[in-house]
């Protein structure tokens, strides 16, 4: 896998995580399926940086791939459990490359699943209504992870949204057109434009609140408790036809 690249701090999403802790609400719980998901609050500018960042990340890399390395590389996700679950296969300690996943099929499946779904919700952006366009695929997408009882915890959720901007910064590190910072007077550092990060963030938490919701709305619609139970995480289906 290729070694972590290094997000300078003013792209950091960690920083830019304070505008959501703010506006949290605090009655009733945002957790709970009854209350409506938050606007994305994109504005034309960002919609237009997300869809051209995206198009050029991808052109640099799979982000599926790149997405998938990383949840079966982060032990907290489970997710190599899940596809040691679904495959029959022990996959082991070691670290793995984009390479291993496309050896794969279970792994490789999920990746076609991530990016046939992000293109897809990349294409809404710019409609009038995107908004309800992209609310609805994603709670669909939380809604489907319960049903083929892929158990999300608390961890899970904000592990896959560090995981694929992660994935969507690296593929973009790789341009070597890219904007550069220039370090000391003398070391050019390339560096992802912050309007950019930021509008990632926000479309990105947008899609995780609501691939929460539709989980926790199908679990309170759904009689689970004489179902077994494995508990990962997965940034899409992996169904056989990926049909997200």
């Amino acid at each position: 896998m290729p070694e972590k690249i290094r997000i300078p701090v003013s792209s950091s999403f960690s920083e830019m995580d304070l505008p959501f802790r703010e506006a949290r609400q605090t009655s009733p719980s945002p957790d709970s399926p009854s209350v409506g998901p938050r606007s994305i609050n994109l504005s034309i500018a960002e919609r237009q940086a997300i869809c051209a960042s995206w198009e050029k990340a991808s052109t640099q890399s799979d982000i599926g791939c790149e997405l998938v390395a990383r949840l079966l590389n982060d032990n907290r996700t489970r997710f190599r459990a899940l596809l040691e679950c679904k495959s029959g296969s022990f996959l082991g300690s070691g670290n793995y490359t984009t390479e291993d996943v496309n050896g794969m099929n279970r792994a490789r499946s999920v990746a076609d699943g991530v990016n046939c779904f992000f293109n897809k919700v990349i294409s809404k952006l710019m409609d009038h209504n995107y908004i309800e366009e992209i609310q609805d695929l994603s709670l669909q997408l939380g809604a489907m992870h319960f049903r083929m009882k892929v158990w999300f915890q608390a961890e899970n959720w904000l592990c896959v949204k560090n995981c694929l901007l992660d994935s969507v910064v690296s593929a973009l590190l790789k341009d070597t057109k890219g904007t550069y910072l220039i370090c000391g007077g003398i070391k050019k550092v390339q560096t992802v434009e912050k309007h950019i990060t930021h509008a990632w963030f926000k479309f990105v938490q947008f899609i995780i609140q609501n691939m929460k919701k539709g989980f926790l709305s199908e679990a309170l619609n759904s009689d689970s408790h004489n179902q077994p139970k494995t508990e990962c995480a997965s940034p899409c289906s992996s169904s056989s036809n990926h049909s997200i």
